[in-house]
């Protein structure tokens, strides 16, 4: 018996790709708070910056589409 993959429609994906930028923004909150309050820690400063970008990627991708 062949299984299939449900639909995913071009709606459902931009949905689930805002959702995670909407939760990506929340924790990029959190990780400026600490760096704010004092917790220089290099590796809190490259999460910071890589989920930056990782917003601005999907951003960008979300608006071409």
């Amino acid at each position: 018996m062949a299984t299939t993959a449900p639909a995913f429609s071009r709606t459902d994906h931009q949905r689930r790709l805002r959702n995670a930028v909407k939760r990506l923004v929340i924790e990029l909150g959190y990780l400026e708070h600490c760096l704010a309050v004092g917790l220089q820690d290099p590796n809190l400063r490259a999460a910071a910056s890589d989920i930056d970008s990782a917003i601005d990627y999907v951003n960008e991708h979300l608006a071409s589409c």
